[in-house]
């Protein structure tokens, strides 16, 4: 489940509109992600550390202006 950072709305990863290729960072792979609620952008960072652990967190995109 994925949970937006900006209206707190939580649903399956395939409900929120994938806005570019996910890329890798690190050992996660990241997907730039919109809300299907409020429309925020915002990246998930998914995957598993070095040392065996699960780790994913969201962080929110400033829009261009």
């Amino acid at each position: 489940m994925v949970r937006c950072p900006y209206c707190g709305y939580e649903g399956d990863i395939s409900e929120f509109k994938l806005l570019r290729d996910p890329w890798k960072f690190r050992f996660y792979t990241v997907k730039r992600l919109e809300c299907p609620k409020c429309h925020g952008i915002f990246n998930y960072y998914y995957g598993i550390s070095p040392k065996g652990k699960k780790s994913e967190f969201t962080i929110r995109v400033k829009p261009r202006k």
